[in-house]
C-alpha cells in the first residue's frame, strides 16, 4: 500500500512563531506585501471618470432621431439629459 505524505505546511495550521507577537508578524506581513507591490510590471487602471463631450453626444442623438432610431419624446429626454436640464424645460 502506498501513503503520499503531505508536507506539514498543508495540514497544519499555521500560528504565529512564539518568538514574534501578533504586531510584529502584522508588520511583516506589510513589509512583505510592499515588496510584493513594488514587483508589479501592470499600470494601475485609470480613473473610471471621463469627460464626455456633449457636442459629439448630442451629434450621434441627432443622426438617431434622423434616422428614426429615436422617437422625439426619447429624443427630448436623452438631450435633456445630455445637457443636464429637466425634460420639457426647453
Amino acid at each position: 500500500m502506498l501513503f503520499l505524505y503531505r508536507p506539514r505546511q498543508t495540514w497544519l495550521p499555521i500560528k504565529v512563531p512564539r518568538n514574534m507577537t501578533v504586531q510584529q508578524q502584522r508588520a511583516y506581513n506589510l513589509r512583505m506585501q510592499g515588496q510584493f507591490d513594488s514587483t508589479r510590471r501592470v499600470a494601475s487602471a485609470p480613473p473610471a471618470t471621463v469627460e464626455r463631450d456633449p457636442i459629439d453626444a448630442l451629434q450621434r442623438l441627432g443622426d438617431m432621431h434622423a434616422a428614426g432610431t429615436l422617437t422625439d419624446e426619447e429624443f427630448a429626454a436623452a438631450k435633456a439629459k445630455v445637457l443636464g436640464t429637466a425634460p420639457g424645460a426647453t
